[in-house]
């Protein structure tokens, strides 16, 4: 048993959007803040939370993960449990809060991080520390450069965010809307959290009242200056146009325009004034992996959808259908937080829509894939899809048959990649890699 030590003071209390509300539902507590997320903690689920949702039909859809149920046990860990590292803030937008909170990065850097920069995090799970340090009286400028409290703020038209104006930058480096738990390559590409109000001006997230609110995004820009990166990018757009014509699970068209990727949210929806937040957890904290940037094998990410999806073998032939497409089409950048389970609030999980879908082998500093298959499975990037499917004796026949259609799908992707608007040169470039997949589908 873990014993808490040097902060027993320090406290974060987890909220969750649940029933149209959010709801105070447990307490963390680092036995040495200055470990950071490595560190031991004590979890618990407040009593009043858990005597309400700890029953039978209730306990899994009001945890905060597929792994912690609502229940009244106190967990006393060695390291923070996984669905913190999705909220915590990560990649450009760390570097963003720990230049606004004045901090050194290292171990000692993520409790306060915690404890301020999520307050609006993707998914439906919040600390309040964090909303309670926003102030709504913080002056910010607005587009015409005159300075008004965060509350009365009239928001910004699309050019400025897009342009990412001198008076759009600042307000959203103070509001802190760069996305928490953003971990593209190395982490670095800048990610926005914004809505749309009912008239079509744009807000940091967490500005609006729900009744105000139009629409949410993600609006992402390139990691660098490099061609290449805008390449990247651009291409997301139609890598997703590709994808929804091979028939994966695609949430919304994207729009790209002048460096700016405008991706719709799929962890909310807005229905005649009320918002609703669905659970989002990434396959990394599914499968119990607390660390960034671990290379998770694809059996313990499949272990998790078979454990915990509503649908498990729809799942998992949508997931392995998404890696053929990674291979396929040059998506390197295929880590175990770039896929997710969403969860809602009568208990239904399944896998996520498609995210961050690009041809990542054009990144110039060069990924190798990062999720693989074990063994001799896959060698040197490339999955053999019979002995895949051999992993999974109760879906074979499924697999076998879903993997053979999916096949024939792929006979026709050049002519679909150049339909969607896939750039000429990427195109050619993986007709081969194609042409070699399609064969071992076919045989299959």
């Amino acid at each position: 048993m873990v014993e808490l030590g040097t902060t027993p003071d320090m406290t974060a209390t987890l909220e969750i959007y649940r029933g149209g509300t959010w709801m105070p539902a447990a307490t963390l507590r680092p036995a040495d803040s200055r470990q950071g997320y490595r560190g031991a903690c004590q979890l618990d689920y407040l009593i009043e939370y858990a005597a309400e949702f700890a029953g039978p039909n209730t306990a899994a859809a009001a945890g905060f993960s597929c792994r912690y149920p609502a229940d009244f046990q106190q967990y006393n860990l060695e390291h923070w449990p996984a669905f913190i590292l999705d909220i915590l803030p990560n990649g450009y937008g760390r570097q963003q809060w720990l230049e606004q909170l004045h901090l050194q990065d290292g171990p000692a850097a993520d409790w306060p991080l915690l404890t301020r920069g999520t307050a609006f995090p993707p998914g439906n799970l919040r600390v309040a520390e964090a909303v309670a340090a926003k102030n709504p009286d913080t002056l910010v400028p607005t587009a015409e450069g005159v300075e008004v409290a965060m509350r009365d703020h009239p928001g910004f038209a699309r050019t400025d965010v897009i342009a990412r104006t001198e008076a759009f930058v600042e307000y959203a480096f103070q509001h802190g809307v760069y996305a928490a738990g953003a971990s593209d390559v190395q982490g670095v590409a800048p990610k926005l959290l914004l809505t749309q109000d009912r008239y079509g001006a744009w807000h940091a997230e967490g500005r609006l009242d729900d009744a105000d609110v139009g629409s949410y995004w993600l609006v992402k820009r390139p990691r660098g200056d490099r061609e290449a990166d805008r390449q990247v990018l651009r291409n997301e757009a139609a890598y997703m146009r590709v994808a929804s014509r091979l028939g994966l699970r695609v949430h919304a068209d994207l729009a790209w325009e002048d460096d700016n990727l405008f991706v719709p949210r799929f962890d909310r929806a807005v229905h005649d004034g009320d918002v609703a937040r669905y659970g989002m957890e990434s396959l990394c904290s599914a499968a119990g992996v607390a660390e960034y940037g671990a290379r998770v094998a694809h059996e313990r990410l499949c272990d998790a959808i078979l454990r915990y999806s509503s649908d498990p073998d729809i799942d998992l032939c949508e997931y392995i259908k998404r890696d053929v497409a990674n291979v396929v089409l040059g998506n390197k950048d295929n880590h175990a937080r770039n896929t997710a389970l969403l969860r809602y609030d009568d208990g239904r999980i399944e896998l996520a829509s498609l995210f961050d879908f690009a041809p990542m082998y054009l990144d110039p500093e060069g990924i190798a894939r990062v999720c693989r298959w074990s063994g001799d499975v896959e060698q040197a990037g490339n999955p053999t899809w019979r002995q895949v499917i051999d992993l999974f004796p109760a879906q074979q026949d499924l697999l076998t048959d879903e993997l053979r259609q999916f096949g024939r799908a792929l006979e026709k992707l050049p002519d679909t990649m150049r339909e969607c608007g896939v750039d000429d040169d990427i195109t050619e470039h993986r007709i081969g890699t194609i042409k070699r997949h399609v064969q071992q589908l076919h045989a299959l």
